[in-house]
């Protein structure tokens, strides 16, 4: 059972935890990586800003024959794809507000990954899978910030922390 204002007050907590978390890195620093594999700051901020604008929003709407033009975005900045991704998270809460008895089993033909495997996504699994997205991204980032820390520490050792 989809508990709408529950979801609502969640996508909305997670937006002041990433904010809190993208400031909490050097902006200087927005594009260091711990490794070649690993995104940089900047990298998620414009990920999630754009997931926000052209994906889950945007994938909801077209299940329920609603026109959508999102589209993907590049920003020059880490604070700038932030702002973007406050501005497009206030727009899909009070978008979220607006629905009226919303049909959760409505689906959509997706193809996902790297070998583009068919799937049908349901409202219901996009709205949940949307929340979840954001816990992934503030996991990657506070993964991020942890291995920032630990380099800035050297020569001394963060294992007093606990193990990660």
């Amino acid at each position: 059972m989809i508990n709408l204002a529950e979801i609502i007050r969640q996508l909305s907590a997670n937006a002041k935890v990433i904010h809190s978390l993208a400031l909490a890195f050097p902006e200087a620093h927005t594009q260091w990586t711990p490794n070649p594999q690993t995104w940089a700051m900047k990298d998620v901020m414009e990920h999630v800003y754009n997931e926000e604008r052209g994906d889950f929003r945007k994938r909801l709407k077209v299940m329920w024959g609603q026109a959508s033009t999102e589209e993907y975005r590049k920003t020059e900045s880490c604070r700038q794809a932030l702002e973007g991704f406050l501005e497009e998270r206030e727009v899909s809460l009070a978008w979220l507000r607006s629905l009226d008895a919303p049909d959760w089993d409505a689906s959509l033909l997706m193809h996902f990954g790297p070998e583009q495997t068919p799937f049908t996504l349901s409202a219901g699994e996009a709205l949940v899978s949307w929340v979840d997205h954001d816990f992934l991204h503030i996991r990657q980032m506070v993964e991020l910030l942890h291995a920032w820390n630990e380099q800035q520490a050297s020569p001394y050792s963060v294992r007093y922390a606990g193990e990660w």
